[in-house]
């Protein structure tokens, strides 16, 4: 019944918006925060759940969905906040939307994003630990994953090893990827909330650009590596980001942070868009006076290996 909903959606476009809202968005909320649980395998349960979020995002932001605007908000914030990778990631995209598209009456809920930020890298370290050390503890809030649900029964043939599990979004170097960008936003639209976040979000971010990762890296783990990686440089970026504005907050993490750029160049993938966006990043710092946090590093970043990297596809572009 959802896959209808969602494939019959043109309906939003019509004069008929508003009685659609009406008669289905309770129901939408009914169901992501009463009627179902965050679930953090493959199951239908998941499905349903995603096709409900993917229904959300799609919905027109229009002056007809403005009444409906601080509900949604408050359900996209509590799914990206208890629930799954996939999910969250969607959450993540309503929310941009609606505070850019519906930004005056919105103040007030921003601070639980900001908070859930704060949250993400506070775990960071213990994410990195959870997803290359062995045996290493998970993170806080993550859910025990049920295997024995009734979806699975009737699933037959070799090779079934039970569904697939789901990243919480609280431990998603996915979800920090998206996140500086968000944050950067919010604070152009609010700088009250500098003042008020900046101090406490700094150092964790800081400290996370800092983790250097595992030394070496299985096959299994690669697209691990490379998501640390990019949700590390995206963070970096957001750092330079608030060099020239708010060079006061940064200054006693000069050294910290010079540190932690050349030390990417040395351990990042070598995928082209993440050394490119890292590069940029120390283009920036290399524009300010932040740049004698980097004098004593001089003879490592100029290092043919570290500032170009190795891989064939960096050395073709």
């Amino acid at each position: 019944m959802a896959m209808e909903v969602r494939d019959s959606l043109e309906i939003a476009h019509t004069a008929e918006y508003l009685n659609f809202l009406k008669c289905y968005f309770r129901a939408f909320s009914l169901i992501l925060l009463q009627i179902t649980k965050p679930q953090f395998q493959d199951n239908p349960e998941h499905k349903l759940r995603n096709i409900v979020v993917e229904i959300l995002n799609r919905l027109p932001h229009s002056e007809v969905l403005r009444p409906f605007v601080q509900d949604l908000l408050k359900v996209a914030m509590q799914v990206l906040t208890t629930d799954n990778e996939e999910n969250g990631l969607i959450c993540i995209r309503i929310i941009f939307d609606l505070l850019r598209n519906f930004r005056p009456t919105l103040e007030n809920e921003v601070q639980p994003f900001l908070d859930f930020v704060c949250k993400i890298y506070q775990n960071f370290r213990l994410t990195v630990s959870h997803f290359f050390e062995s045996g290493a503890a998970g993170v806080e809030d993550v859910k025990p994953v049920n295997t024995s649900t009734s979806s699975d029964q009737g699933i037959t043939g070799t090779g079934y090893t039970g569904p697939v599990q789901l990243n919480p979004s609280s431990r998603s170097f996915k979800i920090i990827t998206e996140s500086p960008l968000v944050v950067m936003f919010l604070f152009q639209l609010y700088s009250r909330l500098v003042q008020t976040n900046i101090p406490h979000l700094l150092p964790l971010m800081v400290a996370a650009i800092s983790v250097p990762g595992p030394e070496k890296v299985p096959p299994h783990l690669k697209s691990h590596f490379i998501e640390l990686k990019g949700a590390q440089v995206k963070t970096v970026s957001f750092l330079t980001y608030l060099l020239k504005s708010f060079a006061d907050y940064i200054k006693p993490h000069e050294e910290s942070i010079c540190k932690s750029i050349v030390n990417l160049l040395v351990t990042c993938s070598d995928s082209v868009s993440i050394r490119k966006e890292l590069l940029v990043a120390l283009k920036h710092v290399l524009g300010t006076d932040f740049k004698r946090g980097l004098f004593p590093l001089i003879d490592t970043l100029l290092e043919e290996r570290v500032l170009v990297g190795t891989g064939r596809a960096v050395l073709r572009h």
